[in-house]
């Protein structure tokens, strides 16, 4: 046997060793043994040739089961053992959602040229393995006698305080928002246990903001929080319409929280060779890292200004290219950097711009001051109450954003001279309480300069926004100070009146369109786009009381319906083959109406009946789509079939890009005694061709795998259940998923790849939704529209865009075309 040097903290008549003299299993390298005072030897461990080490307390004759590892060296990258992790497995409890499977790093190895082993990092203190290196079997001996041998020994249960932040926070992730609150907060106000200056940190500041008051949130609405790929920081979901007010700035204090937690991960990152064990940080460090979290305006300006001159992804989607210089590449550029910027709060924000005009309006959301620590430390190290600083504190981070914004929005393009910037209090919707406006000469002149030198990032700083505003030195500004320092209420800076001009309603907008776009959606001027607003004397609310009255007597239901029906037509124009009804769900559908055109094969001569560029459309009363859909359901329901068909062959009509009347006669085959899965297949398959939506590409497809199943062509099912199953539409994935198991008979392993099910589908006569051409034709719709100044009209097709690509700067673009950066009552007279 030979004894290993002693680990700190280890009893001084503790003798162990390493014996590799014993039978082992093949590759073995020997037994982990204490020594007792009176000569016997106890076996502890065994440590495989793999670097694991599996309890034991006897001799082995056979490799034991990977299920019991409690400690393993792992490289970094297989096959180069030069430098890699030391795991540690709870094998009873569980670290991360209570998963046995899953271990903790608690350090990182590194071997030299001779074979021996260096504890380069750990969360414990390896004494002399972590000054000089070691023979191999020793060190792996040496850490599993730290982390699993004697914290059972004292009665220690070792969690992921001991490992990485990235353990830490999937544990976090894993948990209810308001169980890991209280999970961290008992953890670090403990006297007990291995807890870090980090926890204990973290702890403070979630009970200073009342944290735990989160539980009495998440019981009326749900709360998750997970790391996002882009920046890592932590996000919560929340609907922003059940939680409102005081119950939105505690969620967002703390997200906030764990985000100075996110940047303590960055500064251990660098200080342990990107391990980033929590116990790389002492008290001291933790302390100025999380007082510093809401610094860095330098590194944000630079960050910024490394930006302008990147590649902007967003300028070619589909084979769609938008115009250089507009607004399209305006407010990509800016929404593309502003995400991926690495604020210590959450930035919500909205863009408009002219470029013609040279201007931009921006508006944020600024955090109030319950988002700010009421305590932080002083240059000393030492934690002092910061609750009386707060709303400086908080007008002082708004003032260095909106510089900040201001900065990206001015590198967004060079025809931006002039920004104006508003604040508003909590969120974008919020009171304004800032507003200012910068000119592109002084503002590089003077402000960017201090900016990239770090004045303005300056502690001196910190709570004295007064002083701020005179380095930011704004053109105009309504800016009110309140006696704590906070932001009070303000009118904000008019809206230039360029941009204006782009924020009429839709219906209203009575702007021509460009020659070519206007073509392409056949209409002449804004207003033709408009779906939403419905000025019909009867409205879709009317029909809905109808139907909701009549419930328990649908004959009575169809006489006032068929009446809405006749009403509603009356009042509709004369169509002719250049002038036709059109319904649509929402502006993204309108943006795809050439879809509704005549389809030249369905003639003998195969030309269209119109040139498709001079037919107009007249929109259709919601309230009269709505009756004619309840009208077709009651008589499916009554097996009226032919009046049925007569009034969905109406609704195609003038609903041809509308999913929903396509399964409503899906089921009209199906739902019956002798089901028709041929004419069911037909016309989901027809519907195809106009699905955009994940929503009704999902259901289509689930559908139509049933519909296939019921054929026989149980290829074509599974083919179409793996494309149910690339939409992200949670509420059908669990039942495709199942259906699709009980299909290939329980066996998933068969479902076919991908790219194989579109092979079969386009072999069988099935399209490939959303295609390319119909996603070309909303992208350049969707461009053109932006370029040309219609941000309502675009709004929701850049949505679907962001929906099929999953990219979060232009779900973010849908939302600010939407909505804009003033409310309407601040725009004034229309």
């Amino acid at each position: 046997m030979r004894l290993i040097d002693p680990v700190p903290e280890q009893p001084q008549d503790m003798r162990v060793g390493v014996v590799q003299a014993l039978e082992q299993p093949d590759g073995g390298q020997g037994y982990i043994v204490e020594l007792t005072p009176a000569g016997q030897m106890n076996i502890l461990a065994w440590i495989a040739g793999d670097d694991a080490v599996h309890p034991t307390s006897t001799v082995l004759t056979e490799e034991p089961s990977t299920a019991d590892v409690e400690l393993k060296f792992d490289a970094w990258n297989a096959g180069n053992d030069v430098i890699g992790g030391i795991f540690v497995w709870d094998t009873v409890h569980g670290f991360r959602g209570d998963d046995p499977d899953l271990p903790i790093c608690i350090g990182e190895y590194a071997v030299g040229p001779d074979g021996a082993v260096l504890i380069a990092q750990c969360s414990f203190d390896a004494g002399v393995y972590g000054r000089a290196p070691h023979p191999r079997a020793e060190a792996i001996a040496a850490c599993w006698l730290l982390a699993c041998r004697l914290p059972a020994v004292r009665g220690e249960q070792i969690t992921t305080s001991s490992g990485r932040f990235a353990d830490f926070f999937e544990q976090v992730e894993k948990m209810p928002l308001p169980d890991a609150i209280d999970m961290v907060i008992h953890r670090g106000m403990s006297n007990g246990g291995r807890v870090t200056p980090v926890e204990r940190a973290l702890a403070r500041q979630l009970v200073e903001i009342g944290a735990p008051q989160i539980r009495a949130i998440a019981a009326n609405t749900d709360l998750g929080m997970h790391r996002l790929d882009t920046t890592g920081q932590f996000w919560i979901n929340f609907d922003e319409e059940a939680v409102q007010g005081l119950q939105r700035d505690l969620v967002i204090a703390v997200e906030g929280a764990f985000n100075r937690a996110v940047d303590a991960r960055n500064v251990a990152a660098r200080l342990d060779n990107d391990v980033a064990l929590l116990a790389t940080l002492d008290e001291r460090t933790t302390g100025f890292v999380f007082r510093d979290a809401f610094g860095h305006w330098g590194e944000h300006a630079r960050f910024v200004r490394g930006e302008i001159d990147a590649r902007n992804p967003f300028m070619e989607l589909y084979d769609a290219r938008a115009r250089r210089g507009g607004a399209w590449e305006s407010l990509t550029r800016f929404g593309n950097v502003a995400e991926q910027l690495r604020l210590p709060l959450r930035l919500q924000y909205g863009v408009d711009v002219d470029n013609a005009s040279g201007t931009m309006a921006i508006a944020f959301g600024a955090p109030t001051a319950l988002g700010f620590p009421a305590s932080r430390v002083d240059d000393d190290g030492v934690w002092r109450d910061a609750r009386d600083t707060r709303g400086a504190q908080a007008s002082v981070y708004a003032l260095r954003l909106a510089g900040l914004l201001a900065y990206i929005g001015f590198s967004s393009s060079v025809a931006t001279t002039s920004v104006t910037i508003t604040a508003r209090a909590g969120m974008i919707t919020g009171t304004p309480v800032l507003s200012m406006r910068f000119e592109r000469m002084a503002f590089y002149g003077d402000v960017l300069p201090r900016y990239l030198g770090d004045d303005i990032g300056d502690a001196v700083l910190d709570f004295d926004p007064a002083a701020l505003l005179r380095l930011l030195a704004p053109a105009a500004q309504a800016v009110d100070l309140g006696a704590d320092l906070g932001l009070r209420g303000v009118a904000p800076l008019p809206m230039p009146p360029a941009i204006k001009a782009h924020r009429v309603p839709l219906w209203k907008d009575m702007r021509e369109l460009p020659a070519d776009l206007g073509e392409r959606l056949r209409a002449e001027r804004a207003c033709e786009l408009d779906v939403l607003h419905d000025d019909a004397p009867i409205s879709i609310a009317d029909v809905e009381k109808i139907i909701e009255d009549n419930e328990e007597s649908p004959v009575s239901a169809a006489i006032e319906l068929e009446s809405v029906v006749m009403e509603l037509s009356k009042s509709l124009p004369q169509e002719t083959p250049s002038f036709r009804p059109l319904y649509c769900n929402n502006q993204g559908e309108r943006e795809l109406v050439a879809l509704a055109d005549d389809n030249p094969q369905a003639h003998a001569d195969g030309q269209p009946r119109v040139d498709p560029s001079t037919i107009r459309y007249f929109k259709v009363p919601d309230a009269l789509f709505r009756a004619l859909i309840e009208l077709a359901r009651i008589n499916i329901a009554n097996g009226r079939f032919d009046k049925a068909r007569e009034l969905l062959a109406r609704i195609h009509h003038i609903g041809k890009l509308s999913i929903p009347p396509y399964i409503s006669e899906s089921a009209m085959y199906v739902d019956v005694e002798e089901p028709d899965w041929q004419k069911d297949a037909d016309v989901l398959t027809k519907a195809l061709p106009y699905a955009v939506e994940a929503n009704d590409v999902a259901m289509l497809y689930y559908r139509l795998a049933y519909a296939m199943r019921n054929l026989g062509k149980l290829d074509l099912s599974a083919a179409c259940y793996a494309m149910t199953l690339t939409m992200p539409v949670r509420w059908l994935r669990d039942t495709a998923l199942e259906e699709l198991s009980e299909l290939l008979d329980g066996d998933l392993g068969r479902a076919p790849a991908i790219d194989d099910a579109k092979q079969l589908l386009r072999a069988n006569g099935i399209p490939i939704v959303p295609s390319h051409a119909l996603m070309h034709l909303l992208a350049r719709n969707t461009i053109d529209l932006v370029d040309a100044g219609f941000p309502k009209a675009a709004a929701i097709g850049t949505r679907l865009l962001a929906a099929a690509e999953r990219d979060d700067t232009l779900n973010w673009l849908g939302g600010t075309l939407l909505y804009g950066t003033y409310g309407e009552d601040e725009l004034g007279d229309e």
